[in-house]
């Protein structure tokens, strides 16, 4: 099934296309767009390299990085240490990331505006040549601006070289370990917070390479895979769905050119597309039991747990989405069950136990061989006591930590620097949505809705969270493409603003490492860099939420998807030979 979202590319994206004289897309506007946005690119690994840069002998590197080398390292008449170096650097590279989302917003305002005269094979060729290019310039990037991909290939090699279990076993265990000299040294001392199926697949992964570019190919490498895997994924299921071919290219565009996503995949190679990978794939379950009208039936929802489950045996962050599909699975069948008005729920609870069953289950049998000997006091205080469950990182917590340090707080308001408040907060940043959202569950139990309702639970999750990363919104941006079309609905417009928005503003939290931490240790201490970094990156989405959804269009009006001549010319080439085109 997955195929035919490649195999439609030739597909007309209008009735119009369907005849021989139908115009071509104009490629002049995309290919400028697509320019500006590969050269930003190019030119930031010089300035990756100025202040996070490694030694490498590999020469496609060095001639990489040779491109930008007229970026200037310091500005003006600084200072040259490090501090200004880093400076220099963060400032180079957001004005280059502000190219790429000019050139982005734009590549997606032609690909909407002119998708009706061009093809489909066009417009996925141009989004594929772009994502491959812009991956390769970054798998041979010879920087790293986040360390994560050492401690995944030491926690792989902790289980498959020392035949150490990593989950209570911390990196530094093993001094003689060659990974271990690139771990950062904050986390030397702390065990995998990742779940077991990372832990297998890091495992396998850490055997192919003992060097440093190595490791980071190989860790890169796999994420570039499941970026371009997630981008099949989205197709897929949008065109599940029964979404126009505009909407669909439009989707996978908005994540596939991503400058986040592409950086956190390509670059930085972060679990979390591949966590997005299951997490995609059990939407596409459940849109094509939503197809079927079999949702409700085991056969559909038992494939969509199982891949909700494994997402969260990747990372636990994915966790709400089990939780807002179980409650969709029970709406669903109350509805489907219920006759003359009169609800019928008991039925409804077989499905959502078993389903919960399975899941459980899941995780039990995955995660046994790991905890099995241990103490359950052992286990807790392996979860509990990680730096992310007891510090604070580029969140409002932070900022009052910072302000704390430097001015002490006093009254009531240190209060605010609680973490135990913290924890609270953003339980009811994580809850809240999905309670407010039982009622779009209720009304409409399907695929849309259970995405729209994990990205506003995940939204509010990030926002009060004590610990905060930029990679952390490739699960928002997942969850984008689901938002369209937006025509009429407040919440997914409001949902895709604040989207969007906080996948540019996030990169923000970077100055943390590259400056703020200087600054916070300085004599005396400077605070105001991490109130302006909060405001910058949670205030702004947050506007952007409110703005489109208390401010819709004036002239909002609702179009048609599909043209009925569209809906049957697509829908007969695409379509699964189990679904009738409308």
């Amino acid at each position: 099934m997955l195929d035919n979202a490649i195999k439609s590319s030739g597909t007309p994206l209008a009735a119009e296309s369907l005849s021989e004289s139908a115009h071509k897309i104009s490629l002049w506007p995309l290919l400028c767009c697509a320019g500006v946005f590969l050269l930003s690119i190019l030119f930031s690994i010089s300035v990756f390299y100025s202040f996070a840069g490694f030694s490498t002998h590999n020469w496609i590197s060095l001639k990489l990085k040779w491109f930008g080398s007229w970026i200037p390292v310091y500005l003006g008449s600084a200072p040259h240490d490090v501090f200004h170096l880093k400076e220099a650097g963060f400032i180079e590279w957001m004005v280059l990331l502000a190219c790429m989302t000019i050139a982005y917003a734009l590549a997606a305002f032609f690909i909407y505006r002119q998708a009706r005269e061009a093809t489909t094979k066009t417009i996925l060729a141009f989004i594929f040549g772009g994502v491959i290019i812009a991956a390769l310039l970054y798998l041979f990037t010879p920087a790293m601006v986040t360390t994560d991909i050492f401690s995944y290939e030491n926690y792989g090699r902790l289980l498959s070289v020392h035949a150490a279990n990593p989950y209570f076993v911390p990196p530094n265990a093993y001094q003689g370990d060659v990974s271990l000299q690139w771990v950062f040294k904050a986390y030397r001392n702390v065990v995998s917070i990742y779940g077991p199926i990372w832990t297998l697949v890091s495992s396998l992964l850490s055997g192919f390479s003992i060097t440093q570019m190595g490791m980071i190919i190989v860790f890169r490498g796999f994420a570039i895979l499941c970026h371009l895997a997630n981008i099949v994924l989205v197709i897929a299921t949008l065109r599940m769905l029964k979404r126009s071919p505009r909407v669909v290219l439009l989707g996978a565009f908005l994540y596939a050119w991503n400058p986040l996503v592409l950086l956190e995949a390509c670059m930085s190679g972060h679990n979390d597309v591949f966590m997005a990978f299951f997490m995609l794939l059990g939407l596409y379950f459940c849109a094509r039991g939503e197809r079927k009208g079999t949702f409700t039936q085991w056969r559909s929802y038992i494939p969509a747990i199982l891949a909700f489950t494994a997402s969260a045996l990747v990372k636990f962050s994915s966790a709400p989405l089990l939780i807002i599909f179980v409650l969709a699975l029970f709406f669903a069948k109350v509805h489907a069950d219920s006759k003359d008005g009169k609800l019928i729920w008991r039925p409804a609870l077989v499905p959502a136990l078993l389903a919960s069953c399975i899941c459980i289950v899941f995780a039990l049998a995955l995660y046994a061989p790991f905890y099995s000997g241990h103490s359950v006091q052992a286990i807790i205080s392996s979860v509990t006591n990680l730096p992310s469950a007891t510090q604070s990182q580029n969140s409002i917590l932070a900022t009052f930590f910072y302000y704390n340090e430097a001015h002490r707080l006093h009254g009531i308001v240190t209060i605010l620097n609680s973490r135990k408040l913290w924890n609270i907060l953003n339980i009811v940043g994580l809850l809240l949505p999905i309670m407010v959202g039982c009622r779009y569950l209720w009304r409409t139990p399907d695929t849309r809705t259970i995405a729209l309702v994990t990205l506003a639970s995940l939204g509010g999750f990030l926002l009060t969270s004590p610990w905060f990363f930029s990679w952390y919104l490739v699960w928002v941006m997942i969850l984008i493409p689901f938002c369209l079309p937006v025509q009429k609905e407040r919440l997914a417009r409001a949902l895709l603003a604040f989207g969007l928005s906080f996948s540019i503003t996030c990169f923000l939290a970077y100055y943390t490492s590259t400056v703020g931490w200087r600054l916070a240790a300085m004599k005396p201490a400077s605070d105001s860099w991490s109130i302006w970094q909060n405001l910058g990156m949670f205030v702004i989405p947050l506007l952007a939420f409110l703005i489109f959804w208390f401010y819709p269009p004036r002239n909002a009006r609702v179009e048609q998807e599909l043209e009925p001549q569209a809906i049957s010319a697509f829908s007969s080439i695409t379509a699964s030979a189990s679904a009738d085109p409308q």
